[in-house]
């Protein structure tokens, strides 16, 4: 039936030609986004899941970011303890020249003092081996105070105490003296009255600085929670006056400690404890033995063979942590691997089937446009039957 006032057939023709210009956009939207759910409408359930993989993908490539960089931390540890083994090795050199009688005790205060310096190398690299600002082998002493709450520990940004054993004799109290009015830190040892003043700064954040009062045999390190707008008993002598001494040998400031995140879950990570690598810390937390004397290098000897294998002990550990980290590492690139196979599978769009239904659409769209101009042409027929 042919009517003027209702064309049924352009109406149709017109849906079908809607119908195929939807089907078109959606396929290019797919094609020009790379992705087969560009909007929820498309698949719904398919976009929660790969929304959630996609997340997961983003977490697994951080976690893996961070065991790589735990294991680069452990070769910066490790390599600070291959240092220290070579020292020891040199140190156990001149303990057992020190223990032969063919040299004099004034042969033997020559090697003591290459020993002694050898010593305090080994604490200048365990204070100074750090990772981002964070110190992996722990520093040489940290505060010995006479009393709690004198205000020269840890919280007050004293970190730690280093003393030159060819300097500082067993036993020696300092006394500690801060004035901000001028930026001095005074150190005063108690038992010779000798005293040594410097100027300081104010240590920037995530930082530490060290101050070797060296006429004292003392070096004092800093962290950036010391206070340099407040006094420390200034004036010395006073009865609260801080002090800490030669008893702090022995007391490392707490080597590296800390957990790396290696998971999409919490409490999926991977502790690395470092050991502790200042020389009395290494010998069991004892004061030092020098090797001035026959007797002496016989029991520095046996210190060493301890700090070696507290070395080698320390090491060894940390291979199999960076053992650990590689498997860690592989297994999270698999799983990435894994996740985004998945993640691809809901979400990318197959390009070479859609471009198929795209031209489809496109032929369709053409073949309706051409239809619909038919279909409005047919009520210009009645106009003949009226003729």
């Amino acid at each position: 039936m042919i009517t003027i006032n209702t064309n049924v057939s352009a109406m149709t023709a017109q849906r079908y030609l809607g119908s195929s210009s939807m089907r078109s956009a959606s396929s290019l939207s797919k094609l020009s986004s790379g992705s087969r759910v560009p909007n929820a409408k498309d698949d719904a359930a398919a976009l929660s899941i790969g929304s959630g993989l996609r997340l997961d993908v983003s977490a697994l490539r951080s976690a893996q970011i961070n065991a790589q960089q735990a294991n680069s931390m452990l070769q910066i540890a490790d390599g600070a303890y291959g240092q220290i083994s070579d020292i020891l090795v040199r140190m156990k050199s001149l303990t057992t020249t020190s223990q032969s009688d063919q040299i004099s005790d004034t042969e033997r205060g020559f090697l003591d003092q290459e020993y002694t310096a050898l010593r305090n190398e080994v604490d200048r690299i365990a204070g100074t081996t750090d990772f981002n600002g964070i110190n992996l082998l722990g520093g040489s002493a940290t505060t010995g105070l006479n009393t709690a709450g004198t205000g020269i520990d840890n919280t007050a940004g004293f970190v730690g105490y280093t003393f030159d054993d060819s300097v500082v004799g067993a036993g020696e109290t300092f006394e500690v003296s801060f004035n901000n009015a001028n930026n001095v830190l005074s150190v005063l040892n108690t038992g010779t009255n000798e005293y040594q003043s410097l100027d300081v700064a104010a240590v920037a954040s995530g930082e530490t600085d060290s101050y070797n009062f060296d006429q004292l045999g003392v070096e004092i390190t800093l962290s950036d929670a010391f206070d340099t707008t407040t006094d420390i008993n200034a004036g010395f002598g006073g009865a609260a006056t801080a002090q800490f001494d030669t008893a702090a040998v022995g007391g490392g400031v707490a080597a590296a400690n800390l957990d790396f995140q290696v998971g999409i879950a919490n409490g999926d990570i991977i502790n690395i404890s470092i050991d502790t690598g200042n020389f009395s810390d290494l010998i069991g937390g004892t004061v030092p033995t020098d090797i001035s004397t026959k007797v002496n290098a016989q029991t520095a000897t046996a210190e060493i063979d301890t700090a070696m294998g507290a070395v080698n002990a320390a090491r060894a550990e940390i291979g199999s942590l960076q053992n650990r980290l590689d498997f860690a590492s592989s297994n999270l690139a698999t799983s990435i691997e894994n996740t985004e196979a998945a993640r691809s599978t809901l979400m990318d769009v197959d390009v070479a089937a859609e471009i198929t239904r795209f031209t489809s659409e496109q032929v369709l769209i053409q073949s309706g446009v051409s239809m619909l101009a038919q279909a409005n042409q047919q009520p210009s027929l009645l106009l003949r039957l009226l003729q």
